[in-house]
């Protein structure tokens, strides 16, 4: 069970790595001419609002799963101490190792839509230059945004969950003879991790290419296709299971 575990704990850290790598990449300016100090106010009063906009989605999808991992780690663990029967103790013990997998691609890859807008507003613009700057990491932010929501939802992450989930599974079924809790917990491992793919909000990868198309000629306040706002999880316990989510 050990060199189980720690294969995919090597994983997921390689993933983790490989994404806040490719989310630091380097891209060319948008436009060659500079733009006015006009233009250059308008789009910061784009991306600001678009920033903005999206805040509350990324918080809501970020912490409501980082709590239900957190809270399946914990149940899980504080079960696996209170009972006496062997079997289910190694349900609850395995459970809470793979409810705790969970937690590292949260804790470890940048979620930059979740604190972009606050960045983006404390910056200062009294002057031509503060502007300038200030449009160029407003440009950053979006695209970074953007960026690490494209990667968060790649075909790699769905190998992972799926490899992973079915790890914990044979960990239950071979290494304690638990078939039966072995394929619910990796059935359901699975699930979860999928409805975390796909609760996932992406309205700056909207954003980011309607600024790319035109600047952010469009107007301010004008809606996109409007990001998840609900977040939910379901997840095996001993004797049951347990239903949570955040709105």
């Amino acid at each position: 069970m050990t060199n189980i575990v720690r294969a995919n704990l090597s994983l997921l850290v390689a993933s983790a790595i490989s994404l806040a790598a490719s989310s630091a990449r380097a891209e060319p300016p948008l436009r060659a001419a500079p733009p006015s100090d006009e233009e250059v106010t308008r789009r910061i009063a784009f991306l600001q609002a678009r920033l903005d906009r999206g805040t509350p989605a990324a918080n809501r999808w970020w912490y409501g799963w980082y709590t239900g991992w957190s809270a399946l780690t914990v149940g899980q663990g504080v079960i696996a101490v209170a009972v006496t029967d062997p079997g289910l103790r190694a349900d609850a013990a395995v459970g809470a190792v793979g409810s705790s997998l969970g937690l590292i691609p949260l804790g470890l890859v940048p979620f930059p839509a979740r604190h972009a807008a606050a960045d983006l507003r404390a910056m200062p613009d009294a002057t031509a230059k503060e502007r300038r700057m200030k449009l160029a990491r407003g440009e950053r932010l979006l695209r970074e945004s953007a960026e690490s929501e494209v990667l968060r939802r790649k075909w790699f992450n769905h190998v992972l969950c799926g490899t992973v989930s079915t790890s914990v599974g044979l960990v239950l079924a071979l290494g304690y003879g638990r078939p039966v809790t072995g394929a619910l917990s990796a059935t359901i491992g699975i699930a979860l991790s999928e409805a975390q793919i796909f609760t996932m909000p992406t309205a700056a990868i909207d954003d980011w290419n309607e600024y790319r198309s035109g600047g952010g000629t469009g107007s301010v306040g004008q809606p996109r296709r409007p990001a998840p706002g609900v977040s939910w999880f379901v997840a095996p316990l001993v004797g049951g299971a347990v239903v949570g989510g955040s709105f």
